[in-house]
């Protein structure tokens, strides 16, 4: 069983970027999740990165780059560098799913256990949903969701924001807000 929040908790975290509002939701994090994992995944100075769902009608690879640009240096833990190409450094039981208006029902398991290409997405014109899963091989070790409203394209700093803030919120440093607010570390606000 996981700890955590709830995959049904419907927690915010409003931050002002340039008129855009990133939300931040469903957060969960595994159990046997500790903050040193993310170090151990990344040491070899490379974490995988599968960028899925929704292209924001962009090109694969131009999509991949934004995505993991706006990814470096917004998470804890040791300098890593996260990739969608081939890197010597790349742990192969350790990666990062990240998939862009994926259907609202899609859990993180989904994301790790099954070819995030072939899972179901559902385009919006009205927002961007992120749905990210950090995996150690089929194993969700902690996901989150974040939307931002609009139509941001890869090159506008919203789209950047909303990356950066679900990547910052995928590694937890530690498990230290569990007793808080019925599970959620400060940064969520429930409703």
């Amino acid at each position: 069983m996981r700890s955590g929040l709830p995959v049904a908790v419907l927690a915010f975290l409003a931050v002002s970027c340039g008129g855009a509002t990133v939300r931040l939701t469903q957060q969960e994090v595994s159990p046997s999740y500790k903050a040193g994992e993310f170090g151990c995944a990344g040491a070899r100075g490379a974490v995988q990165v599968v960028v899925a769902g929704d292209s924001l009608a962009t090109e694969a690879s131009a999509l991949g780059k934004a995505v993991t640009d706006a990814m470096q240096g917004r998470h804890w833990g040791p300098r890593t560098n996260f990739t969608t190409l081939d890197h010597p450094g790349v742990r192969s039981s350790y990666r990062v799913v990240m998939m862009f208006n994926p259907a609202p029902t899609m859990g993180g398991m989904r994301l790790c256990r099954e070819e995030p290409a072939s899972l179901p997405v559902v385009p919006t014109q009205h927002e961007i949903v992120l749905f990210s899963a950090f995996c150690r091989g089929g194993e969700s070790m902690t996901e989150i969701k974040g939307r931002i409203a609009g139509t941001a394209s890869p090159d506008n700093p919203a789209f950047a924001e909303l990356v950066g803030q679900v990547t910052h919120a995928l590694f937890p440093p530690d498990r230290r807000f569990e007793d808080e607010q019925n599970s959620a570390p400060p940064w969520l606000q429930n409703d």
